[in-house]
Formats: structure tokens, C-alpha cells, sequence
């Protein structure tokens, strides 16, 4: 659809205004002209119907007709007198200019005596008989001088037919000069517009070139006015335009570059990396991301983690570290593997805040410590191995008494073996000190060995249970207190049920030995939930029993250091390693004569 330009609107607007102006101007012109002489016509009938009163008022006063006849006869003369009746005080015809006339009546009728009662001047405009044309009728009284009676009337006919043709000859001149005017404006008003317009279309023009990309593009306007100040700025803004347009261009090929290395730096690196929108979706997924994790970038960009991965224990933990966008975090956690097992991750979080301090996003920085932890595993094993020579001298020395024991009575028994009471104290002593030798064993073994340990949803407060009913005599025996602080609903841990209560069993039963006049056995629980960290479950056993000297405070996990009489050393080491092949920890804190605390630190138990 085409559009009526600027020009042609204002040309037509200009073009109407000026007809408008010129047609009233030509009306109020003729309009005036008319009336101007109609008025002269007026005013000049008038003057000669009194001059002809004035010169037949004597012929009135002494009643002289022929005068009149001959006055009448003379005024009519006048090219533009149709017809001339002068009329006595009666209102009678005295004389009448038309007698004999083809074109006028032979007798006019008489005045009224309405008209013939006043000295009123009479004048009509209309046709006028026995003329046939429009004229003037002037009715004009007689007066005598020295009276101020009425003596007669003149009536005069005074033709138009001149002051029309005049004014048909003005209206033609006014016409042709509106149209000479209306024509000479609306060229005016074109050129005007197009001094207006032409620059303005070239703008547009420039306008356009530029929006293609051509900004060497100029527009020369010499009108002195603003439409030359918008051109030169026009000029201006096309030079800024193409100077931001070659420092865009720059910046985006450095932008370009800038993002070609990051790209190469997250594809590269080591590391797996996510980076999440403000909305919590994923941006950007690596490809080491993809390996570690199991999963494509395709089915994870745009997605949130529980979109991805559903709403497992491990994104909890992830969840947990975006929520906190004051620090960064770190954490370990367990992550589902193609075999079904697991993977241990270390994961890491950042937020990315824009220059004014505004989070947009998180960075999610994550490494598989999967083989670095049974590397550690194995270095663990072979220290274990290294120190079997230190584990051996120990070993040797706790098996030598129960063997001497063993050897005394084997040599003994050839000369004893039918006495009674040697028999008795063989078959009590021989057992004895073999299931001391073999205790010893399997807790070296158990020291050693790699357990194959069956990880699964475990409650803190069966295994503790399970514990103090076992130890109940010995409890009871030396007169020790439980003071019992574990809550039934405590979230499970991740670990084996067995191997928990073994290692349970063994520090309970130190803090129960290690009061043997009595005191009090405290074992409490607790979730810690720290921002960044794994949630974990702590189990704290406490005793107000000897306690442990400091110097030896690093060496009690050691295998075969103790400071109890008859013991052997090796049930803190075995407590130790298996709480550390559960991937939890064990602490200690110990005061000399004020007692011991054992704190157990297992991690909660995952959904996969």
C-alpha cells in the first residue's frame, strides 16, 4: 500500500488554506463593491430627485404644470433616468416624463396618502416598469422655503443596468485574480514544501542507507534553518555510529577470542564443571561432566539437577550448597555409577555475581576421588604391610606367654598325664590360652585385611542397643551408670550393622573398664548439617574413668600400644579401621583423672 508523502500533504493543506483565504477575500471584495455602489447609486438618485424637488418647488407653489412638464421632460434626459412623476400635495400626477412612451405606462397611479403625509425620502430597489431591468425608485418630497408644508412629490427611476454591468466586470477581474492568486500560492506553497521536503526525504534516504550498514553516508543541506542544524547532526550521528560500529566490531572479535580460550579451558580441564543460571537451569556442562557424571550436556542443558537426576540424597547435597549464595562450599558425596555402585565426588561451589555484587549463577566444580581413594586405600594397605615387622615383634611377644604356657604342659604331660589334677588344670589352662592366641589372630587379621563390608540404611540406636545388652553384666558388675541420649528417629547412617557394633562394643567396653569403682557411661547422638560439608551422624561415648595421658594420645589407634594392664592393643586400631572403611572418622578428646570421649562420625545414609 503506498503512502501520500510529506510533500503532497503539505502542498494540499498550503493549497487549501490559500484557496480558502483567496475565495474570502474575493467574496468580501465583490461583496463590498456591490454594496458600495449600490450606495452611490443611492445616494446619487437621491441627489438628483432633490435637485429636480428644488427646482420645481416654485412651479408647486404657483401651481405652474407646464413647468413641471418641462422639468419632468428635461430630467428624463439623464442616460440613467428611466422615468421621471411629479406628484401635487394631492398625490395626483402633475407630470409624468413617460407620456407617449411605448415602454412606460400612460397614466401612473397616485400616491398614498400615507406617502403624500410625510417628508420622508422613499427608496426601492426592484425591476422598474417599462424598463425591464432592476433599478432604484427614489420617492423625494417638495418643499416650499419659509413652509414646512408638503407641496408635491418626485419620483424618479434610476436605471442599475451601468452599476451592474461594473459589477459583473469587477466580479470577473476578482475572479481571475483568485484564480491568479490561488495558482500563484499553491506554486508557492509547492516550492516552500519542497525547500521543506526534499531535505527531509533525503534523511530518510540516508536513514535507510545507514540501517543497511553504510555509514559513510552524508546529506548536504545549505537552508540555514533547522532542517540544515538536523542534517548536520544527522552527519554527526553517522560518524559516532560507524566509530561505536568498528569499537563493536573489535570488542566482539576480542569477546570472540576471549570466549574460544574459556571454551578450550573448560573443555580441557581436568575437573568437571556445570555452570547454572540464576533459575537454578544448567548453562554450561563440560565434557568431563559428561564422563564423570554419567550424563550427556544434551539431556542436561536448560534442565534443573532434579529435572536431570530426580530427587536423589546426592542433589540434595548440591542443592543445599546453591541455596548459599554468602560462601562458597565444599563437599564429598557419593554418586551413582553405570555398575551400580558408587563414585566418591568432591564438589565445590561458587556464585557468580555481576560487577555490582548481584548473584546470576553458580559455578559447580566437581573431581572423581574414586580412584584417588583406593589408591589411598592401598598406600594404607601397604603402610599396614610395612609395618607388619613392628606388628610381628608385638605379635611374638603376646603369643610367647600363652605358648610357653602351652609348651610347659605338652612336656609335662608323658610323667602327668594320670594324675588327676593335672589333667583338670590341663583342660582348663591349654583351651584357654589357645582362644587367647586365637582372638589375637583375628584381630590382627581384622587389622590387615580388607573387610567386604555390606553398606546399608543402619540405626544408630539398634546398634548401641545391641551393644549395652551385650555388656549388661559388666556394666552392672562395676557399678556403672548409662546415661542413654539417643534419639529413635535419627536419620540412618550409611554403614554395615555388624562391623558397627563391633566397633561401638569396643570403646564402650574401654570406658567400662576404665571405671572400675563405677561412674557414669554417657552415649549421645546428633545430626551435623554444616553448609558446604557431607550431613553426617556423630555418636559420642564418654566415660569419667583414668582418662589418657596427652603424649599418648596420638598412638592409641596404634597396633599393640596400650597403657591396660593385660591388654593387647589392637581394639582401638580395629575400632579405627573400620569406622575409616565406612568412610566416617573417629576422634578423641581425653583429660588425665577426668575421663574420655570417643565421637564416631558416620555419613547419612544416601537413596540411590
Amino acid at each position: 500500500m503506498s503512502r501520500t508523502t510529506l510533500q503532497r500533504k503539505l502542498t494540499l493543506l498550503f493549497g487549501i488554506i490559500i484557496v480558502a483565504v483567496v475565495l474570502a477575500v474575493g467574496g468580501i471584495t465583490v461583496y463590498e463593491s456591490r454594496k458600495m455602489l449600490i450606495e452611490q447609486a443611492r445616494r446619487t438618485g437621491v441627489a438628483l430627485a432633490g435637485n429636480i424637488a428644488a427646482a420645481a418647488s416654485n412651479d408647486f407653489f404657483n401651481y405652474n404644470y407646464i413647468g413641471l412638464e418641462q422639468k419632468a421632460e428635461e430630467a428624463a434626459r439623464e442616460p440613467e433616468v428611466a422615468y421621471v412623476i411629479l406628484y401635487d400635495k394631492e398625490g395626483q400626477v402633475a407630470a409624468y416624463s413617460g407620456q407617449g412612451s411605448a415602454d412606460l405606462p400612460d397614466s401612473p397611479d397616485p400616491l398614498s396618502a400615507e406617502t403624500t403625509g410625510t417628508l420622508q425620502i422613499f427608496v426601492l430597489d426592484g425591476f422598474i416598469k417599462g424598463y425591464g431591468g432592476r433599478g432604484l425608485d427614489i420617492l423625494v418630497p417638495v418643499t416650499v422655503a419659509g413652509t414646512a408644508a408638503r407641496w408635491g412629490s418626485v419620483r424618479l427611476g434610476l436605471k442599475l443596468d451601468r452599476i451592474y454591468r461594473r459589477m459583473s466586470l469587477l466580479s470577473w477581474i476578482v475572479f481571475a485574480l483568485c484564480l491568479v492568486g490561488v495558482f500563484s500560492g499553491w506554486a508557492a506553497s509547492a516550492l516552500f514544501t519542497k525547500r521543506i521536503t526534499i531535505p527531509l526525504e533525503n534523511l530518510v534516504g540516508a536513514a535507510v542507507s545507514v540501517s543497511e550498514g553504510d555509514y559513510d553516508t552524508r546529506i548536504e543541506v545549505e537552508t540555514g534553518d533547522e532542517v540544515q542544524e538536523l542534517a548536520d547532526n544527522f552527519n554527526w550521528m553517522t560518524q559516532e555510529l560507524k566509530k561505536q560500529r568498528a569499537n563493536l566490531e573489535e570488542n566482539l572479535d576480542e569477546i570472540g577470542r576471549l570466549k574460544h580460550f574459556s571454551d578450550l579451558v573448560i573443555l580441557s580441564i581436568t575437573n568437571g564443571l556445570i555452570t547454572m543460571d540464576r533459575d537454578g537451569n544448567i548453562a554450561a556442562f563440560n565434557r568431563m561432566a559428561e564422563k564423570i557424571l554419567n550424563t550427556s550436556a544434551e539431556k542436561a542443558l536448560g534442565k534443573s539437577p532434579n529435572q536431570v537426576w530426580g530427587d536423589t540424597d546426592a542433589v540434595s547435597v548440591m542443592a543445599s550448597l546453591l541455596q548459599d549464595e554468602d560462601s562458597a562450599g565444599e563437599v564429598r558425596l557419593r554418586w551413582p555409577a553405570k555398575d551400580g555402585g558408587h563414585r566418591i565426588l568432591e564438589m565445590g561451589t561458587a556464585v557468580i555475581r555481576e560487577s555490582d555484587g548481584r548473584a546470576v549463577g553458580h559455578i559447580v566444580l566437581f573431581s572423581d576421588l574414586t580412584e584417588k581413594k583406593e589408591l589411598e586405600d592401598r598406600v594404607k594397605r601397604a603402610d599396614r604391610l610395612a609395618a607388619l615387622g613392628t606388628l610381628a615383634a608385638g605379635l611374638a611377644h603376646e603369643i610367647k606367654n600363652p605358648l610357653t604356657a602351652i609348651r610347659t604342659f605338652v612336656q609335662l604331660m608323658p610323667e602327668r598325664h594320670e594324675r588327676p589334677d593335672f589333667l583338670e588344670k590341663f583342660n582348663r589352662t591349654v583351651p584357654r590360652e589357645l582362644d587367647r592366641v586365637n582372638n589375637l589372630l583375628e584381630d590382627l587379621l581384622d587389622l590387615v585385611r580388607t573387610p567386604t563390608l555390606n553398606i546399608s540404611r543402619v540405626h544408630v540406636a539398634d546398634c548401641v542397643g545391641h551393644v549395652l545388652e551385650t555388656l549388661e553384666p559388666e556394666i552392672e558388675k562395676r557399678g556403672v551408670v548409662v546415661d542413654l541420649a539417643i534419639d529413635a528417629d535419627i536419620q540412618p547412617v550409611s554403614a554395615d550393622a555388624e562391623y558397627l557394633s563391633r566397633a561401638i562394643f569396643n570403646i564402650v567396653l574401654n570406658a567400662v573398664q576404665a571405671m572400675p569403682q563405677g561412674g557414669t557411661l554417657g552415649i549421645s547422638s546428633e545430626v551435623r548439617n554444616v553448609p558446604g560439608e557431607e550431613k553426617t551422624v556423630l555418636i559420642n561415648i564418654s566415660d569419667d574413668g583414668f582418662g589418657i595421658l596427652e603424649e599418648h594420645l596420638d598412638q592409641i589407634f596404634n597396633p599393640f600400644f596400650t597403657d591396660k594392664e593385660g591388654g593387647t592393643g589392637l581394639g582401638l586400631a580395629v575400632t579405627n579401621k573400620i569406622i575409616e572403611d565406612q568412610d566416617g572418622s573417629i576422634t578423641v578428646r581425653s583429660e588425665r583423672g577426668k575421663g574420655t570421649d570417643f565421637t564416631i562420625s558416620l555419613p547419612v545414609f544416601h537413596t540411590r
